[in-house]
């Protein structure tokens, strides 16, 4: 059944444009400045998670089908009504992890996100009193008008439903600083990353044969060792799990689980020679110590990593060395 192509959506999106940097003058050190953390950046770290710049929503209301992703309605937006509208995006397939933001308050990339599946009609929200409660039960006693003001309201959502799929809210992934409207700062994340040596590190030791030819066998493994680290391979480094951490904030307090599951990745690799500097590189107040087990991580990967379980993983071995 073809889709109806009169239905609208509503894109309210947080939109921020920064200050304009000025040039700051020279300081001299403190001697009793606290240390940062090896896994932030210090005071320039700091600085670029708190910036100033004019912040507004915005709303969008364009044409959309159901099946149409976010990326396909923003794409709309900055070609046919505003074009100073900034988002990121590259492949539009979920497998280059550029374009991670969030979506009703939930860290997710836009490119795998249909209208249909995050689309809320406004009536769906619970109602909020005057002194800020929301009602989320029933009274007990009912007026006499309240059967007709029910059906007069699911009259009116389905009527607006006709034409409506709904309001959507976008907003820049939580614990990076916002560069501009939808675009997140993740050079924080992957600093971590690159900090933990995200290669394989062999005993540099060439095997040969006794013909001297490379012993290409000796670097081959069998199922059950992939198997150890062939999931963690396949991180994209998104920052979705970053974004859903209650932990982490841009590195200075934890180091995050994106750099724990790559360091896990090559921990499990049983051709790398280095997992044991790999986990005292992680075995620290910022590294898998600071992680808290709330497993947020786990609930939005978009290539299916239980990056919770995974971190349970890590902490375990770094315990039990």
């Amino acid at each position: 059944m073809a889709e109806a192509s009169n239905t609208t959506v509503t894109l309210q999106v947080h939109r921020f444009t920064p200050r304009p940097e000025r040039a700051e003058r020279a300081r001299g050190g403190s001697p009793f400045a606290k240390k940062s953390s090896p896994f932030g950046g210090g005071s320039d770290s700091a600085a670029r998670r708190r910036p100033r710049g004019k912040q507004w929503v915005q709303e969008y209301t364009i044409p959309a089908r159901p099946s149409d992703t976010v990326l396909d309605c923003l794409l709309t937006i900055k070609r046919t009504v505003d074009p100073t509208l900034a988002f990121r995006y590259s492949c539009g397939h979920g497998m280059c992890g550029s374009d991670a933001v969030a979506i009703n308050g939930t860290p997710t990339l836009l490119c795998t996100a249909t209208i249909r599946d995050w689309a809320k009609q406004p009536g769906t929200m619970p109602e909020v009193d005057d002194e800020g409660f929301r009602h989320t039960g029933t009274e007990s006693e009912e007026s006499d008008d309240s059967a007709e003001n029910v059906a007069n309201a699911a009259a009116d959502q389905d009527s607006a439903a006709n034409s409506s799929l709904g309001v959507i809210e976008l907003a820049s992934l939580p614990g990076f600083p916002p560069q501009r409207d939808l675009i997140a700062d993740i050079d924080p994340m992957l600093n971590q990353i690159r900090k933990l040596t995200p290669y394989l590190r062999a005993d540099g030791v060439l095997a040969t044969t006794a013909e001297g030819k490379v012993d290409v066998f000796e670097y081959l493994q069998n199922p059950e060792q992939l198997a150890k680290y062939e999931l963690l391979s396949n991180c994209i480094a998104c920052g979705v799990c970053e974004g859903a951490c209650p932990v982490y904030a841009g590195g200075d307090a934890f180091i995050g689980p994106a750099a724990l599951i790559w360091a896990s990745r090559f921990v499990n690799d049983s051709r790398d020679t280095k997992a044991m500097e790999r986990m005292d590189a992680i075995d620290t107040a910022d590294g898998v110590a600071a992680c808290q087990s709330v497993r947020a991580c786990s609930r939005h990967c978009p290539r299916g990593i239980d990056v919770g379980e995974e971190m349970w993983q890590i902490v375990a071995k770094v315990r039990e060395r």
